[in-house]
């Protein structure tokens, strides 16, 4: 295995940790006897720590700055440790992080030099510290706002895995201009979750956070819910808001719980837009509202209604079918009565014809037959005569 996979190797299985003052690697351990460690902080011109949390500039394009940073050996024996600087981003989890050593410059950490080379190799004694000046130079065309960095110690040990240990201070060199701090909710979607009770559920809630201006920002967020005539339900939710880079996007997720189903909910969340740490403030940040509209369905209570539905529908089918079986024996019955009183008339009035019973013959007929010629047998072979 070859040194560059081994520090390779190293470098991946160094764990940082987001600290106060910048990213810290954790100290491990290089042999049995002997632990490495490395501390750094921003000093004074004495080479004092004066309690600053990370490097802090307000400057304007064309300027130079110069400050100073103090590195410590906290371990057991003697290191090697290389002072530079590198740029600063928001990882995938929203958290600041800062560009590897071997990444190009592209940002504020191509401003930064110590004794005039942006490398700087330091030997120090078990419990040694060295007070280290650098320099910033901010290009005449630096664009307004902040540029995030980072001023990095590293500490590599070679065993059988070489490992890298880096240690960090933020930097934030803020250049005059047009400040613009703008926090954007760039999407904001949510689900319901039902369960049996129908009192309770609760909503899951992304939102996409985007700082489409040019100052650092952190922020706080509320999420409330309501529903018919603005009744609210479901618990507050609020949560602090990491800080986003300019031109970087984070993604959050929240819960509002103890949400009843009562077939809709709007949900609304407000941003708050805030500084960070003891960086400047740039005035006074506007609120940000977005709401959407969730189904907040009580599918137990639908899932009941649709069965009493289906099963008055199926007895209003069987109650008219049975109707209409009904009607049409009925009818039925009434065809059959009719023809048998027919028949029984039409042989009574047979007899009666035969018996020549005009009174019969008037009892039978309607009144309109009736009324007219009353007919009689005769012998005529043509038939019966009128009288």
């Amino acid at each position: 295995m070859t040194s560059a996979t081994l520090r390779r190797f190293g470098a991946l299985i160094a764990a940082a940790v987001l600290g106060l003052g910048g990213v810290v690697l954790t100290t491990g351990v290089a042999h049995a006897e002997d632990t490495v460690g490395i501390g750094i902080s921003p000093a004074d011109t004495k080479g004092k720590p004066d309690g600053r949390s990370r490097f802090t500039y307000q400057a304007k394009p064309g300027q130079t700055l110069t400050d100073h940073v103090r590195v410590t050996n906290t371990g057991s024996s003697k290191i090697e440790v290389t002072l530079y600087a590198a740029d600063a981003y928001n990882d995938e989890n929203g958290d600041f992080a800062l560009a590897d050593g071997s990444e190009k410059k592209t940002g504020a950490s191509a401003w930064v030099t110590f004794d005039g080379r942006p490398k700087l190799g330091l030997t120090l004694k078990r419990g040694e510290s060295k007070t280290v000046p650098f320099t910033v130079t901010i290009p005449a065309d630096a664009g307004p706002g902040d540029h995030p960095a980072g001023v990095i110690a590293s500490a590599v040990t070679s065993g059988q895995v070489t490992v890298e240990r880096r240690i960090a201070n933020r930097m934030y060199v803020r250049v005059s201009g047009d400040l613009q701090p703008i926090l954007t909710i760039t999407s904001f979607s949510g689900v319901y979750h039902s369960g049996l009770n129908p009192l309770d559920g609760s909503i899951s809630v992304t939102a996409t956070i985007t700082n489409s201006g040019n100052v650092a920002l952190e922020g706080a967020t509320t999420l409330t819910a309501s529903t018919w005539f603005g009744a609210a339900i479901g618990r507050t939710s609020r949560a602090e808001l990491p800080e986003i880079l300019p031109g970087s996007t984070t993604t959050v997720n929240y819960e509002i719980t103890g949400v009843p189903q009562v077939g809709f909910a709007s949900v609304r969340m407000l941003l708050q837009g805030g500084i960070s740490g003891d960086a400047p403030d740039p005035g006074p940040l506007p609120v940000i509202q977005r709401d959407l509209l969730i189904a907040a369905i009580p599918w137990a209570i639908v899932a009941v209604l649709l069965l009493g539905g289906v099963v008055w529908l199926v007895l209003w089918l069987r109650r008219r079918r049975e109707d209409r079986y009904a009607r049409e024996w009925m009818a039925h019955t009434e065809a059959e009565a009719a023809a048998r009183a027919a028949e029984a008339d039409a042989q009574e009035l047979a007899v009666a014809v035969a018996s020549g019973s005009l009174a019969a013959q008037r009892a039978i007929l309607p009144d309109d037959v009736a009324g007219g010629s009353v007919w009689t047998h005769s012998d005529d072979p043509d038939g019966q005569d009128p009288q």
